[in-house]
């Protein structure tokens, strides 16, 4: 699945398989991913609240487990579109 980052940052994609989505700084209001092959840490989203910010990630990680399909007994994983998740503003974010 690709992260695309705010509008406000700039057009930033990253492989959410490829990359450590996590929360940064003393509220927890940042999210960056880590790229793990760039050995460097990206900021894809900013949020006024840490409630919003774990909202946003809470709403990444239902999309990304919902469209995860399990088939035969191997279980092999794969996306059915959409394959993008886009950050959204911080005044979108309802909480």
């Amino acid at each position: 699945m690709r992260l695309i980052s705010q509008k406000s940052i700039g057009y930033i994609d990253v492989e959410y398989e490829k990359g450590i989505v996590f929360l940064r700084n003393e509220e927890k209001r940042t999210i960056v991913v880590y790229a793990a092959n760039d050995r460097k840490q990206i900021v894809i989203a900013a949020y006024d609240s840490g409630y919003k910010a774990r909202k946003v990630l809470k709403d990444m990680r239902e999309l990304y487990e919902y469209y995860m399909i399990a088939e035969g007994y191997q279980k092999v994983f794969y996306f059915a579109p959409p394959k993008i998740f886009e950050f959204p503003e911080n005044n979108a974010v309802e909480v």
